[in-house]
């Protein structure tokens, strides 16, 4: 059987890490250190709130420097609460965040697994201290050959020249030897597209969405075995 990639870009939240735990943990913790009830309905509030802030980044709409208090600050006072000293706050939830390394179901042994085939990066947007503290401290780091993230770069997904410093950091020049594997549209498959590579979705909790940024598409870690080789059975 013939292998069709040597090096796997792979995204972190919602595709290896389980963010919506993390993110439900990290809230919780930052709010009653605060001072505020945490519930349900205001971590669906936050959720909405933080998605829409990430997206606008990725758009180019907005900075990263500004988006870490701006998400805090419409998330208070939508709840009608007073809005505390965000910075304050950020760097609470940024700290939780980094010690909430929840993995998705089966990706260690994937990633264990996928690692005795291939080079894997994760390639990331999130922030520096949550991505390394969280990688530092799981199961997967023996099988990560290092870690790609947005903030240290300078640029984000899905931006072409995120993805050109990864090859050159590298030393790629085959990029048909290269996958990007990730759960978001506007992000992961954009950005291999931009960037010239192929692009596999994980769908995790997503619907399927007919795109023609979507090279192919998986449902379980499994499904990734068969397309890394080109005549691997079903």
């Amino acid at each position: 059987m013939r292998k069709r990639f040597d090096i796997v870009l792979l995204d972190a939240d919602e595709t290896i890490f389980d963010f919506k735990k993390a993110e439900a943990y990290s809230l919780k913790e930052s709010m009653e250190e605060f001072g505020y009830e945490f519930t349900d309905e205001r971590l669906k509030l936050y959720s909405e709130i933080n998605l829409a802030c990430w997206k606008a980044m990725e758009r180019g709409e907005l900075q990263r420097g500004r988006l870490t208090s701006l998400r805090f600050e419409r998330f208070f006072e939508a709840m009608g609460e007073r809005i505390p000293d965000c910075a304050a706050f950020h760097n609470s939830y940024i700290h939780n965040l980094a010690d909430a390394g929840f993995l998705i179901d089966g990706a260690v042994e994937f990633l264990k697994k996928l690692h005795e085939e291939c080079k894997i990066y994760l390639a990331t947007n999130g922030l520096t201290i949550a991505q390394r503290g969280r990688l530092g401290r799981s199961r997967i780091r023996p099988y990560i050959d290092d870690i790609f993230i947005s903030e240290e770069i300078g640029f984000q997904k899905p931006t072409k020249e995120y993805f050109e410093y990864i090859f050159d950091k590298l030393g790629i020049v085959d990029k048909s030897r290269v996958i990007m594997v990730g759960d978001s549209l506007t992000s992961d498959m954009q950005g291999g597209r931009n960037a010239g590579i192929a692009t596999c979705r994980y769908l995790g909790d997503h619907p399927h969405e007919d795109s023609d940024l979507v090279d192919y598409e998986i449902t379980s870690y499994d499904e990734f075995f068969n397309i890394l080789y080109e005549n691997k059975d079903n």
